[in-house]
């Protein structure tokens, strides 16, 4: 997984990852500009459901996303 660097906007890569919930973790990424060099952290969350599981944990409440509409 990659995200472009903030401060650059080079690409950057992932170093490591950690969960802090069950929807829920925390991605440490590293800028592959060698002139710039920023390591940052970004966390990615799971928040709402497009299509329900066949096997749903019953600890995980995420709301159902409406369906799009065309305008």
């Amino acid at each position: 997984m990659s995200m472009n660097c903030p401060h650059c906007g080079q690409i950057s890569t992932t170093r490591t990852s950690k969960p802090v919930s069950l929807i829920s973790k925390e991605t440490w990424y590293q800028c592959r500009n060698l002139e710039c060099g920023h390591t940052f952290v970004a966390v990615t969350e799971v928040v709402r459901t497009l299509s329900p599981s066949a096997r749903p944990n019953p600890l995980v409440r995420l709301p159902i996303s409406r369906p799009a509409t065309r305008r």
